[in-house]
C-alpha cells in the first residue's frame, strides 16, 4: 500500500514537472544560425534561443548570451565569428540560458538592467531556493547597469571613448542601443531598440499566432501582463522584433 502511494506520489510529480517545465519547451522555435535576411544581423541557434550578433566595424555587439557556451563556440567558428571581437554584451535578463556564453567574451563590457542587478548579488531569489548567477569567469567590473531608456552608443574599433560606456567623442558613432525595462519574467528583464529599427526582446513575452501571451517561467504573471499591456503598442514600431525563444516577429502583433 505506502509503495503504491510513493508510486502515485512519484507519478504526479513526473507529470507536473513536465507540465510546467518541459511541456513549454516544445512551443519554442528560435531562428535557424545564419544572417537575418536584410540585415547584418547574425542569429546564432543555441539549444531553445537564439543570441544575436551585430557587427560594429570589424567587432561584434551581442544580445544575450545562450545556455551552452561549448555549441555557441562551435556555431561562432562556423561563422568566422571571434570572441575577442565581442566588446559590449547586452543581457536582456539573468536567467542561465541567456549568460553561459559570457566566458567566450573576454573584452566585452556586460550590460543589464539596474533592476536585474538584484538577481545576481544574491538579494532576490529566482525560483525556490534558486538564484541567477553570472559565470564563474565573468568579471563583475566590467558589469555596467542602466536605467529606463539610457541609451549607449557604440563607436566603431579603434574610435577614442572617454569613459566605460563607449560614448563617443565625436560623431563616429556606429550603433545606439536603448534599454526598456520590462519586468515580470525576472526581476529587471529589459529589452532593447539597436538604432531605433530593431527590437530585441529576450523572454518578456512569447508570440503564439501573432499573440502577445506571458512567457513561461516568469516570476510574477501579474507584473509581466502590465509589460505587455505597456509595450504591445510599441512593438509596431520596429522594422523587426526579435524574440529570444519565438523567432522574429514582422507579421501584425495582436
Amino acid at each position: 500500500m505506502l509503495f503504491e502511494v510513493i508510486t502515485g506520489i512519484f507519478l504526479t510529480a513526473v507529470v507536473v514537472l513536465l507540465l510546467l517545465y518541459v511541456f513549454p519547451m516544445c512551443s519554442m522555435h528560435p531562428l535557424a544560425s545564419g544572417e537575418i535576411e536584410g540585415t547584418d544581423i547574425i542569429a546564432i541557434h543555441n539549444r531553445i534561443n537564439n543570441l544575436f550578433f551585430i557587427p560594429l566595424d570589424g567587432d561584434w555587439i551581442v544580445i544575450d548570451a545562450g545556455s551552452d557556451a561549448r555549441l555557441v563556440k562551435r556555431e561562432m567558428e562556423r561563422m568566422s565569428i571571434d570572441g575577442h571581437s565581442v566588446k559590449s554584451v547586452f543581457l536582456t535578463h539573468t536567467d542561465y540560458d541567456h549568460v553561459a556564453s559570457i566566458v567566450l567574451f573576454p573584452n566585452a563590457v556586460i550590460y543589464m538592467s539596474e533592476r536585474e542587478k538584484q538577481m545576481i548579488d544574491g538579494s532576490t531569489y529566482r525560483q525556490f531556493l534558486k538564484k541567477n548567477k553570472l559565470p564563474s569567469l565573468c568579471d563583475s567590473n566590467k558589469i555596467i547597469y542602466l536605467s529606463e531608456h539610457e541609451v549607449i552608443e557604440l563607436p566603431p574599433a579603434g574610435a577614442e571613448v572617454d569613459n566605460l560606456h563607449g560614448h563617443q567623442r565625436d560623431s563616429l558613432c556606429k550603433h545606439k542601443v536603448r534599454m526598456i525595462e520590462a519586468p515580470g519574467h525576472t526581476k529587471g528583464s529589459a529589452m532593447y531598440v539597436v538604432d531605433e529599427k530593431y527590437l530585441f526582446t529576450g523572454d518578456a513575452f512569447k508570440i503564439v499566432d501573432d499573440h502577445v501571451l506571458v512567457h513561461p517561467y516568469t516570476m510574477d504573471r501579474t507584473q509581466a501582463k502590465e509589460t505587455i499591456h505597456a509595450v504591445k503598442d510599441e512593438l509596431k514600431k520596429y522594422e523587426k522584433v526579435f524574440t529570444a525563444h519565438y523567432g522574429l516577429i514582422e507579421n501584425d502583433i495582436n
